[in-house]
């Protein structure tokens, strides 16, 4: 039964695939506390609830209360310079395109139909093709990645080398950052402006609300200048998801 929010924790850590200790390193805590939550000996805290709503994009009404869908609906992605909003592709169920080799299961994840760069936002790939890169399920849960909440992405220009170099292919995982905004270290996907970027983002002072009022913008390359953006300015950050994989010879 999972009427219960350790109940319904449990239920969602098992359609990860994942095991209480795997889970537990995955959202950074201990496995004896993943176990007292699931087992009703101890509460969901807000800040466990916002770590894996932030890392997973599950709802937390759900959680707490059994109400609405597990996840949250993916949020629109990116905005090209056009004003153009494209969207993530919907893998939030096995698709067609899925398989089995050699007992292990692969998802195919979508590579968006655009190339996103590292200092003047999207621009459509002309003339090319969505194409799909098969990555082991069992990778997938490890790395705490929901597949049916992340796409790939062309990374041009290079303010982000040498990590992630000009013509790499980046995985976004659109539920981190969103929906409680970038709250710890990391390269992200975002909108600004009306142009998207890739960059990595450090949050400087959270506020009372968990959000943070400052955010460090860095580019790894150290000819391009870091920039912080305080108040307004960190207000415009809208991420669309973390990089959490990068690929450079494909």
């Amino acid at each position: 039964m999972s009427d219960t929010p350790g109940a319904r924790l449990a239920v969602f850590r098992k359609s990860l695939g994942l095991k209480q200790r795997e889970f537990a390193s995955a959202v950074g805590f201990s496995p004896s506390r993943i176990g007292s939550i699931e087992s009703g000996a101890a509460d969901l805290s807000r800040a466990f609830l916002e770590r894996l709503s932030a890392r997973y994009n599950v709802s937390a009404d759900w959680l707490l209360e059994g109400r609405g869908e597990m996840l949250h609906a993916p949020e629109p992605g990116f905005v090209g310079s056009s004003g153009r909003r494209i969207e993530p592709p919907d893998r939030s169920r096995p698709g067609p395109g899925d398989f089995s080799a050699d007992g292990e299961e692969y998802a195919l994840i979508e590579r968006m139909d655009l190339s996103v760069s590292a200092g003047i936002g999207l621009e459509p790939v002309e003339g090319g093709q969505r194409e799909r890169l098969a990555f082991s399920r069992t990778w997938l849960r490890r790395q705490g990645i929901n597949e049916g909440l992340a796409f790939l992405v062309r990374v041009k220009g290079d303010s982000m080398a040498p990590g992630i170099p000009d013509g790499a292919l980046a995985l976004v995982h659109v539920a981190e950052g969103r929906p409680t905004g970038i709250v710890r270290e990391g390269i992200y996907a975002f909108n600004r402006h009306g142009a998207s970027f890739i960059k990595r983002v450090a949050p400087i002072d959270l506020g009372p609300d968990g959000r943070p009022r400052a955010l460090l913008v860095v580019s790894d390359n150290p000819a391009y200048a870091p920039e912080l953006l305080e108040g307004e300015d960190a207000a415009q950050i809208d991420p669309v998801g973390r990089v959490r994989c990068v690929m450079t010879s494909l």
